[in-house]
């Protein structure tokens, strides 16, 4: 199960840098090969393309921080749970 979370975390990590360097490449192409009148109305497009994956990554990492914590949380539990039935079992004898 770490495996999956482990692979899960980096594919998205890998998703999130492989979107921003494509914005940024696909930015400067703009900013080198259109006209001025486009260029503007595509600055326009990007800036708005820029807030929405501002306000993705900013979601993605508020989730990954709740998934850390739940994480966290289980492991926690389960390992009281543990405890908990280690000492009955010490007390039976067993």
């Amino acid at each position: 199960m770490v495996k999956r979370a482990v692979w899960f975390t980096i594919g998205a990590v890998v998703g999130t840098l492989g979107a921003a360097v494509a914005y940024v490449r696909a930015r400067d192409v703009v900013r080198r090969r259109v006209p001025d009148s486009v260029q503007d109305a595509a600055g326009r497009v990007v800036r708005v393309a820029d807030t929405g994956a501002r306000v993705a990554v900013e979601r993605t990492t508020d989730r990954l921080d709740q998934w850390r914590r739940s994480t966290d949380d289980v492991r926690r539990t389960r390992r009281e749970a543990e405890d908990l039935l280690r000492r009955e079992l010490e007390r039976s004898g067993l």
